[in-house]
C-alpha cells in the first residue's frame, strides 16, 4: 500500500506504514511525528482491539506496540497478531519502560521481532526499523 504524507520538503510518498499501538495519546503523537520525519506513514491505534482490527484491514509494514496498556496488554496484542493468518508476517517491535530479562522473555514468547526499552532513545528504535523494513 502506498501512502502520501506532507513532509518538511513537500508532498512525499512512502512504501511503508508503521502502526503505533499505545493507549497514551502523547506517546502516539510523538512517535507519529518522529516516523513521519523519517519518511514513514503512521497509523495510530489507541488500544489492542483497535490495533488488531486495523492490522487486518490496513496491513501495516511494521507495528510498534507498547507493553503496558489498559485492557489488552502489548504481549497479548503481539500474540494475536503473530497467530493470525493475515498478520503473522508483520514485524512487531515491543516498546517498554521496563528493561529486564522477564520482560524480554515475554516478548520472545509471543514471537515479537524485537524488544526495545523506551530509555534507549529514538536512535536504537530507528536503526531497528530500518533493519526490518527494506528500502
Amino acid at each position: 500500500m502506498v501512502h502520501w504524507f506532507l513532509s518538511d520538503r513537500g508532498l512525499a510518498v512512502t512504501q511503508h506504514t508503521i502502526m503505533i499501538v499505545d493507549d497514551d495519546i502523547m506517546n502516539r503523537e510523538l512517535l507519529q511525528t518522529v516516523f513521519e520525519r523519517y519518511g514513514y506513514a503512521s497509523l495510530p491505534a489507541a488500544n489492542g482491539p483497535h490495533a488488531l482490527r486495523l492490522a487486518e484491514t490496513e496491513q501495516p509494514s511494521l507495528i510498534i506496540c507498547d507493553v503496558r496498556m489498559a485492557g489488552m496488554d502489548g504481549y497479548e496484542v503481539c500474540a494475536q497478531l503473530k497467530g493470525g493468518e493475515t498478520t503473522r508476517h508483520i514485524p512487531v517491535i515491543m516498546l517498554s519502560a521496563y528493561d529486564n530479562d522477564s520482560e524480554r522473555q515475554k516478548a520472545a514468547d509471543v514471537q515479537a521481532d524485537d524488544f526495545i526499552p523506551k530509555l534507549n532513545g529514538w536512535q536504537k528504535l530507528m536503526e531497528r526499523i530500518k533493519q526490518l523494513l527494506p528500502a
